[in-house]
């Protein structure tokens, strides 16, 4: 019994050992397959190691322009430009009187921009101690107004890939007394007011977003019908993004038209409308 006792006892060590060796070997050989499958993959072009975010942490992401070692955006030439979340791209010598826009290419998106002078110097106020944030338009580009011309534009982009957009200037309207519509849109007004009335009909909803050099602030969130005053941040330049859903139709005034229901600098002898009027909304005035 004793000798049967202490065969069995030394049996079980090697079964065990057989069983860690054999994990052992599976857990190497899943290993090379997975750098095997990488290798290929990468080398075949599909497979886009920096796009994962290789380096970037959590606090890049939040504020990248404190980073003692920004990561530039790659520019492509022409204006295009790709790069990782918190990539920043370098402007110089911009015409502070027009928009900066940002476009994404297709199949990327921008969550938005926050913008600096050169070094992450912190020119304008924007909330907080933050630099100005800038939002996506409703047809995704991002609006950017500055005040001086040399800017850096840090990137809010997909954690786990890549961003590529474009970077041109300009080619937004501008208005000055009223503007209406039934579908979005985006334009600029630039006579330094920091109110104007808004009246709105029809089935729907109706989201309005200003941007100004301290960055994007939402002013109105609500549903048609309506007739309200709405305020902003006082600037030179304001960028408004109305987003309209359903059958919703806007109007807004600025002081020189909402003063008086009467006619427009244009001719335009339509009343604010109001809640309770079932005529068409008034064509934009250009």
């Amino acid at each position: 019994m004793s000798s049967g006792t202490s065969s069995g006892a030394g049996a079980r060590p090697t079964a065990d050992g057989r069983l860690a060796g054999f994990s052992a070997v599976v857990w190497v050989s899943g290993l090379l397959l997975v750098a095997l499958i990488a290798w290929f993959f990468a080398d075949e072009g599909g497979f886009d190691v920096a796009g994962l975010g290789e380096g970037v942490d959590d606090d890049y992401r939040l504020s990248p322009w404190t980073s003692d070692t920004p990561i530039p955006a790659e520019d492509l030439g022409g204006g295009l430009y790709e790069g990782r979340d918190g990539a920043m791209i370098s402007l110089t010598g911009v015409d502070v009187g027009e928009p900066i826009i940002l476009t994404p290419e297709p199949e990327s998106y921008f969550g938005g921009v926050w913008v600096t002078g050169t070094g992450g110097r912190i020119v304008t106020a924007g909330d907080g101690h933050e630099p100005p944030d800038f939002h996506s338009l409703g047809d995704g580009r991002v609006a950017i107004l500055v005040e001086q011309p040399d800017v850096e534009l840090w990137i809010n982009g997909p954690n786990d890939g890549t961003w590529r957009g474009r970077v041109s200037f300009g080619g937004l309207d501008a208005v000055t007394d009223v503007v209406s519509g039934f579908e979005s849109d985006a334009f600029l007004y630039d006579g330094g007011e920091s109110t104007a009335r808004l009246s709105a009909r029809g089935d729907g909803d109706v989201m309005i977003s200003v941007a100004t050099v301290h960055g994007t602030q939402r002013v109105l969130s609500a549903v048609s019908p309506l007739d309200q005053s709405i305020a902003w941040q006082d600037s030179p330049r304001v960028l408004f993004d109305v987003q309209s859903w359903g059958d919703a139709g806007w109007r807004i005034g600025f002081p020189t038209d909402a003063a008086s229901p009467g006619p427009s600098p244009t001719g335009d002898a339509s009343p604010v409308p109001s809640p309770t009027d079932d005529a068409p909304a008034p064509e934009a005035t250009p």
